[in-house]
Formats: structure tokens, sequence, C-alpha cells
């Protein structure tokens, strides 16, 4: 978007100082390009190597997904990780894929780590995906 130069109606107070080229505009992203994101560690990826998928069960394209984001408090610790395919990852990051039902009962471990992260309310709605979890 280009802007169009706005002129000033009254001259500036004596004494006054201008603020043009002073403000640096925001740097834009352009839609294609990605945002920078922290790979998962080498022990999150070791331990979702050679796993499934814990919603569809594909060995394809397995990723580590973090159930507590990094920011939102989540750590490097494998616990902190289950495997989904890329699919059901991306599912998941926009709230849309409620885990809950594929993480009970083998993935009780990492239940526990989010609710030390988050609370156990506030790891019901990130892993439900819903805001009102009774609902």
């Amino acid at each position: 978007m280009r802007r169009t130069p706005i002129r000033r109606r009254r001259p500036l107070r004596p004494g006054a100082k201008s603020l043009r080229g002073a403000v640096k505009p925001l740097a834009r992203r352009g839609s294609l390009e990605r945002r920078q994101f922290a790979p998962a560690s080498t022990a999150q990826r070791d331990a979702v190597r050679g796993a499934r998928c814990i919603v569809c069960g594909a060995r394809t394209a397995i990723d580590p997904a973090h159930l507590v984001p990094r920011s939102l408090g989540g750590c490097d610790h494998p616990l902190c990780v289950v495997a989904l395919c890329r699919t059901h990852h991306r599912a998941y990051d926009r709230g849309a894929l409620d885990l809950m039902p594929h993480l009970e009962p083998h993935y009780r471990a990492q239940v526990a780590h989010a609710v030390a992260h988050l609370g156990l309310i506030g790891t019901l709605r990130r892993l439900t995906g819903r805001r009102d979890p009774g609902a």
C-alpha cells in the first residue's frame, strides 16, 4: 500500500520538532513469507521418532506437536510433545482438533506435564480447543 503525502494545514509552532523521518514504519511481512518458529529439541524429536500419529495412526510426516507451545510457557522436555501427522498438527495448532480423547489413557504423563505448565483449566482449554470446556 502506497501512502500519499499529507500536507499540514497549519505550520508547526515555533520550536516544535517534526516527527517526519524520526519514526520508522513497521516492517510488514508478505503473504507468502513464513513466521519464524523454534524447532523441536533433539530429545523431543527422538521421543516421536518411529511413532504413529496418535489421531489417525499414520507413519508418514510425523511431527513433534507441542501440547503447550513455548509462547505459552512450554519447554524442551520430551513430555511436552506428542506425535501428530502434519494435517492433525496444523488442525491442533489452529484449535480445530480436540486431542483429549486421543491422549487418554496412554499419554497421561504428557497431560500431567502440560498441567504443570498451564494449570488444569488452561490445559483443558488448550487440549480441547474450546474456550468453555464444559460446553
